[in-house]
């Protein structure tokens, strides 16, 4: 017996479709999977496979420009010599009865849903994640004609949006306007026994955050995307459980993102351990906390507790913080953090917590009321089933090409599951490469040379392409220009004259290849910089491009007048 395709629910507000073209007639023989049909709904145009079998088009039931409602019949597959039913518009129970003859099911209710469960598994794109790589990919394939679903067990946004990102810059804000009352006397204002209200900062954070997961769910729906909330299982094929349903699509894009690394240690439980996102949904402030690791989280938490009066000491068993950061940059937040009350203990290695105590490798042992792990971490990768064919690296990342596609054909990977660049807007650049390159031709997003890093410290830290070390390092001549802010009039203006911008120039060019910025609004700044560096700017053409004033943005300028020795101080 043959088998019905009926009209698909293309998304979660279909109730009908107009059939725009027919890709098959009657009497071509057509596989599961194939291309059939061009529908429309709405404003969106979609091509739609074949769903139901393989077999002969023995039948097909609306002709182009026909409004088809949700579930009626559309075509017949079956065998040559066959007789195909007659229907008739607007009638499902036919088509539901028809089905439960052929499929043996015990009541029309039975065989709508068989039909249902057929049309609705089958996508051009499933988005596994809905950080920012995620749900960007979603969206542009989506908006290029792709029939996408996107699954994710918890809110939307991922860790950026949720516990990274977005929830720190907001008690970063937060901080910042705190230092501001406290500090209003030297802008000639007098503010008698301010206070601030904790629980008061964390629920405007928690709005900003439920604001934008609410608006990126709409822009999902908006797209016609099909959002499945819960966790995903990817076998092999295209084939993914979620739910207690299988779903299966032409093509895969993995974007399940990072959590924090766990390390082992002794603890007696004498005091609380955070990771990075609980510690951003504490209802009480400690007085004291200790955060091992002075990376990018360690260093940002430490500036906002510290703002806020908490003892924070920052322990990095490396032998300065923030690493990764040019060693200038480095060394000034380092001061700047002691400032403000921070203390510091580089080259030292953690051990264990014991009796309201941090002990150290070096046998120093620190008294405190919390403590924040914040020294990685690792990818997820538990919804992958062995068959998958995705390949990890000995590190756990997943392993992709220049075009973002793992060792399985039809499987890709974005954002910080690569292991390439944990950075939000990278995911989202990796993205949009792979929804164009497979829905709207090759894409190529962004130079990874480029790609801009920011610390949200007091004062701010970023920084695009390679540091002077790094550069050496190649075997590169350079040349090098710096301009501190104390010589910017707004910096003056506004009392933040703290930190410096630095050029680095391939002496043989003069073409920019690395630009860090500590200081006032650096994280601003910094877009100038990387985009000058994807365009192979020199330092000469970027100081010859007139800069408004008063702005913070001359110190770029003039910091690459500085490569030649032509900086002017206002």
């Amino acid at each position: 017996m043959g088998k019905f395709m009926t009209m698909p629910k293309l998304d979660m507000s279909m109730e009908e479709g107009v059939i725009v073209d027919w890709m098959v007639k009657v009497g071509d023989e057509i596989k599961r999977g194939d291309i059939v049909v061009e529908i429309e709904t709405g404003k969106l145009s979609l091509e739609v496979d074949n769903p139901t079998a393989d077999g002969t088009v023995l039948e097909i039931y609306a002709a182009p420009g026909d409004t088809v409602m949700v579930n009626e019949p559309i075509m017949y597959i079956g065998k040559p010599g066959e007789t195909p039913p007659s229907v008739g518009k607007s009638n499902p129970e036919v088509v539901a009865e028809e089905t439960s003859k052929q499929q043996g099911a015990n009541s029309i209710e039975e065989a709508v849903a068989s039909s249902e469960a057929a049309n609705a598994a089958s996508y051009d794109l499933a988005v596994v994640g809905g950080g920012p790589g995620g749900y960007v990919c979603a969206i542009r394939a989506a908006q290029l004609g792709a029939r996408v679903v996107i699954f994710e067990k918890d809110s939307f946004g991922g860790v950026c949006l949720n516990h990274g990102c977005i929830p720190t810059k907001a008690l970063v804000r937060n901080a910042e306007a705190w230092q501001d009352v406290l500090n209003s006397e030297a802008m000639g204002i007098s503010l008698s026994n301010p206070s601030f209200d904790w629980k008061k900062i964390i629920g405007r954070k928690d709005r900003v955050v439920h604001t934008l997961v609410s608006g990126v769910e709409g822009l999902l729906k908006k797209n016609k995307v099909e959002i499945v909330k819960s966790e995903a299982q990817v076998g092999a094929g295209g084939k993914i459980t979620s739910g207690g349903k299988t779903y299966s699509a032409a093509k895969v894009v993995l974007a399940t993102g990072t959590k924090p690394l766990e390390i082992p240690f002794e603890n007696d439980g004498s005091m609380k351990v955070y990771n990075s996102a609980e510690l951003l949904s504490i209802d009480k402030l400690p007085k004291s906390i200790v955060i091992v690791g002075g990376g990018v989280i360690g260093v940002e938490m430490a500036s906002i507790y510290s703002a806020f009066g908490v003892q924070v000491t920052i322990v990095e068993m490396l032998e300065r913080i923030i690493a990764m950061a040019d060693a200038e940059v480095a060394e000034l937040l380092a001061a700047e953090l002691r400032k403000s009350g921070v203390e510091i203990k580089t080259s030292s290695g953690f051990k264990a917590v014991k009796d309201g105590r941090v002990l150290l490798s070096n046998g120093d042992a620190i008294a405190a009321e919390a403590l924040l792990i914040a020294v990685g971490r690792k990818p997820v990768t538990g919804g992958l089933t062995a068959d998958a064919g995705v390949s990890l690296n000995e590190k756990g990342w997943i392993e992709t090409d220049d075009n973002l596609k793992t060792s399985a054909d039809n499987i890709y990977a974005i954002g910080d599951i690569t292991g390439r660049i944990q950075l939000a807007h990278v995911a989202s650049a990796q993205g949009l490469q792979v929804a164009e390159s497979l829905f709207g031709g090759k894409s190529k997003r962004g130079n990874y040379n480029a790609v801009p890093s920011c610390i949200f410290t007091k004062p701010e830290i970023a920084w695009a392409g390679m540091t002077e070390v790094e550069a050496k390092a190649k075997g590169l001549q350079v040349k090098v220009g710096k301009f501190p802010f104390k010589a910017i009039g707004k910096a003056l203006a506004y009392g933040e004259t703290e930190g410096f911008v630095k050029v680095i120039v391939d002496e043989r060019w003069d073409e920019i290849i690395g630009v860090h910025i500590i200081g006032p609004h650096a994280s601003d700044l910094i877009a100038e910089a990387g985009a000058a560096i994807h365009l192979e700017s020199t330092a000469q053409e970027l100081a010859r491009a007139v800069h408004a004033h008063p702005t913070f943005a001359e110190a770029v300028m003039e910091a690459c007048e500085a490569v030649h020795g032509k900086a002017i101080h206002f």
